[in-house]
């Protein structure tokens, strides 16, 4: 494998084993036991990996300790989906004005796809395509200040989306995801953007982040 592959599979070994709880909140994932664990020869591809989740917002950093998921609290919830409420809003007015026909395929094509992901209980195949979405509504924005602070918003309020709600809302493997309200969100929002009326996409995207909020302590 190439340098660049090893940092590849040990982003998504990292992120499958912080989804399937081998890590909780709180916990350091040690970059030597990590690398044993995925059996790589070196421990550069997951300092890489685990750089790159601080990065993101998804894993805090220590020093001289090392990284860890954060421990999430009430207050903090409500600060960071208020803030992933206002930017993604934001972000969709934009993106309503600045869409291309290509781009709003390509959104309908995501939407399309996350309906057949979400037929089984595989958190990290809906992770991707969920991500997916949002990050493609950020880039069609045409705002690279949005995109990067979507980005990272997104991933910081997905402490609480994976260890708060997808933990104890996930039934039995091969059922469907119990928020299956998503995909239809999705599409009223993709809806808008094509409607080039970018005041409902904003409010659209705000109730869209809000409800994932509440879900969270129903």
């Amino acid at each position: 494998m190439t340098n660049e592959n090893n940092e590849e599979f040990a982003y998504n070994a990292i992120l499958k084993l912080i989804l399937s709880n081998h890590f909780q909140p709180g916990e350091f994932l040690i970059e030597t036991e990590i690398t044993s664990l995925l059996n790589l020869n070196s421990r550069t591809p997951v300092h890489h990996a685990l750089g790159q989740f601080v990065a993101m917002g998804f894993l805090d950093r220590k020093k001289k300790k090392g990284c860890f998921i954060p421990l999430p609290t009430p207050e903090d919830a409500e600060h960071v989906f208020f803030v992933r409420e206002n930017i993604e809003s934001q972000s969709a007015k934009s993106a309503a004005i600045h869409a291309s026909d290509e781009e709003i395929k390509t959104l309908e094509l995501i939407v399309e796809n996350e309906a057949g992901v979400r037929k089984s209980s595989d958190i990290v195949a809906y992770s991707a395509i969920n991500e997916n979405f949002h990050a493609c509504i950020a880039k069609i924005s045409k705002n690279r200040y949005l995109q990067q602070f979507c980005q990272y918003i997104f991933w910081r309020s997905n402490v609480y989306v994976f260890f708060y709600h997808y933990k104890f809302k996930l039934k039995k493997k091969g059922d469907e995801l119990k928020d299956s309200h998503s995909p239809m969100q999705h599409m009223k929002i993709i809806t808008a953007i094509k409607n080039r009326d970018a005041e409902q996409a904003g409010e659209l995207m705000a109730k869209h982040v809000r409800s994932t909020y509440e879900s969270i302590w129903s």
